[in-house]
């Protein structure tokens, strides 16, 4: 029996994972860790080469995996010239690091593009997926099918468990997603699939796949005009994209619009980031539309901040008055996409539940020391990061760039959730204090860099 397998039977099984936990969860929580690593480390060159120079050569504690939690930075650690050339092998071979799986033996001629790359791997399953990248530079994690078909689950058990309506209306709503049909993002394929499960039929907002090669070029150019390094034509090129860009960006908002608000008599399932959902106000108002254009049992899921997107301070109020809904007609949540399975809010207990498969950690700034209190009781303010017991094709720990602070010892009426709630989350880059590089980021990079031999 594997320590893994209570873990998949509560993504699996048919209770509520945030509120059903077995009493020894921390102790089931440490065993699958320590399983994870004595697999992992056989099959991840980085991890390996980390654990030998920090002196872990087993994970008995939660303060053994602190050394060995990976920086986000890492996953966008390779040359930009890997994609400027097309060098796809160098480019699948600095992922090799990083994967549990082996990607070298993929063939990798004819491409020329991230996409296609990322296509190729797909179809010898690996499943590659890309963040936003708006910075220029996109990270990448190899994920397996089953890694998937996990994140699919975890969407169901959010939308079930996470609100008392979807869980009633399970499979009759239509579901209305902000999201494109396909794509480099990891949440694209799952949050379909699940949609399907939860909703009756399902409408899209945009009819275009995102793709890792447009959001590149995009991030560099924006960087390249920040930096003064953009010639006066290619300014003019990329002002000229934009304005196409917007122009038909607002002719899909407008007809997700017209089918949302012609289901005016039914309760709904509305999918989307905060960010989204407050275009979707402004776009409705630049038409006149008047507060209220839904049913009032319809849901809004959704999560993340504003993501560069200006808004004023009660913004989410305003969206809530926007659909004409409750507010605990909003099913918030808090995760990332390295994360199979993000947390519930409950307005009951002030906070966000924590997937048991999920184990947090919360480190100072530095990301050096762990501050989760010794006895698992208390509160504690630092930066979140976490291990992912069901992470397959890839290393599950992660430090994020997130400020928390997390209640480790909830008391009073938490709504039935069990385990720590996460109570307040900020990004340190918005923060006044800003971001610092993490500590470890360096020496990581550098192992990647000799790896790769470059």
């Amino acid at each position: 029996m594997s320590a893994l397998d209570p873990f998949y039977a509560m993504l699996r099984g048919e209770s509520d994972p945030f509120r059903k936990h077995p009493e020894n969860l921390r102790e089931l929580q440490l065993a699958a860790m320590k399983e994870r690593f004595a697999e992992r480390r056989e099959q991840i060159r980085l991890l390996r080469r980390r654990a030998e120079d920090v002196g872990v050569n087993e994970v008995t504690r939660h303060e053994d995996m602190v050394p060995l939690l990976f920086a986000h930075q890492i996953y966008k650690s390779y040359p930009e010239s890997f994609i400027d050339n097309g060098r796809w092998k160098h480019l699948s071979a600095w992922l090799q690091t990083l994967s549990s799986k082996r990607v070298a033996e993929v063939d990798l001629d004819g491409l020329d593009n991230v996409d296609a790359w990322m296509d190729r791997l797909r179809t010898a399953g690996h499943h590659v997926f890309s963040s936003s990248g708006t910075s220029g530079k996109c990270s990448f994690i190899s994920q397996t099918q089953a890694d998937l078909d996990n994140v699919t689950e975890s969407c169901v058990k959010l939308g079930v468990y996470g609100n008392a309506m979807i869980r009633r209306d399970f499979g009759k709503r239509p579901a209305f997603l902000m999201m494109p049909p396909a794509g480099a993002h990891r949440h694209i394929e799952p949050v379909l699939n699940a949609a399907q499960r939860l909703g009756a039929e399902t409408t899209l907002m945009f009819d275009e796949p995102v793709l890792a090669s447009a959001t590149i070029s995009m991030g560099r150019m924006r960087r390249a005009i920040a930096d003064g390094s953009a010639k006066p034509s290619e300014v003019a090129a990329f002002q000229e994209q934009a304005v196409a860009r917007q122009r038909h960006t607002g002719k899909m908002i407008d007809r997700f619009l017209d089918k949302l608000t012609a289901q005016r008599e039914v309760p709904v399932l509305v999918q989307g980031n905060w960010s989204l959902h407050w275009t979707l106000v402004e776009r409705a108002r630049q038409r006149g539309s008047a507060d209220g254009i839904c049913h009032p049992d319809t849901v809004i899921t959704t999560g993340g901040g504003l993501k560069g997107t200006s808004a004023p301070a009660d913004y989410r109020e305003q969206i809530i008055r926007f659909y004409g809904i409750r507010a605990e007609n909003v099913q918030n949540s808090y995760g990332m996409s390295e994360m199979i399975g993000t947390g519930p809010w409950s307005e009951v207990a002030q906070g966000y539940a924590i997937c048991p498969w999920i184990v947090p950690f919360v480190l100072d700034k530095a990301g050096e020391q762990l501050l989760n209190p010794a006895d698992g009781l208390g509160v504690v303010e630092g930066r979140f990061a976490f291990f992912d017991l069901l992470a397959e094709g890839y290393w599950g720990g992660f430090i994020t760039g997130d400020k928390v602070v997390v209640d480790f010892s909830p008391a009073g009426n938490t709504d039935g959730l069990q385990g720590p709630l996460v109570r307040q989350v900020g990004r340190y880059a918005d923060l006044e204090e800003g971001e610092d590089k993490l500590s470890c980021a360096g020496t990581m990079e550098s192992y990647v860099r000799g790896m790769i031999n470059v």
